[in-house]
């Protein structure tokens, strides 16, 4: 590990455990100021984060980055048994905006993990996919609700 890794892994670490105590706005802050640079280590930290709430905000980190590198830890998030972290996941992807996004629904639509309320998570994900998939049609091609 370079020094220049050594030192944005100590950062991270040192805002992640920031956000335990009363400086969680600086550290969310301050976390995404990092960039995508700092993803890789933000996915180990979720792997090892036991804290659902820690979790789901590491995803939300990730969405604030709006980068597709963080596809990986969507899909892992979207395995988590914890609501509020599949949630995360699920709003980070309709936010992404891509293809690589909405493949990634629609295999979690087909592949919903146990244990879990299926109908629950089921209609979270459809609900992502069909949101998803409109953000990608062109302005003219959305089908109305009707009213």
């Amino acid at each position: 590990m370079t020094n220049a890794s050594r030192r944005l892994a100590a950062t991270v670490d040192h805002f992640l455990a920031e956000w335990h105590g009363r400086g969680w706005a600086r550290a969310f802050h301050s976390l995404i100021e990092l960039g995508p640079t700092a993803l890789p280590l933000l996915v180990e930290r979720f792997d090892e984060e036991r804290d659902a709430a820690l979790r789901a905000e590491i995803v939300a980190l990730a969405d604030q980055m709006q980068t597709p590198s963080a596809l990986g830890l969507y899909e892992r998030a979207l395995q988590d048994g914890e609501p509020a972290v599949w949630k995360a996941a699920l709003d980070a992807l309709v936010a992404l905006h891509t293809p690589e996004a909405v493949a990634l629904l629609e295999r979690a639509q087909a592949e919903a993990p146990e244990p879990r309320t299926p109908e629950d998570y089921a209609v979270w994900v459809a609900e992502a996919v069909q949101q998803a998939r409109a953000a990608l049609e062109p302005p003219g091609d959305q089908e109305e609700d009707p009213v």
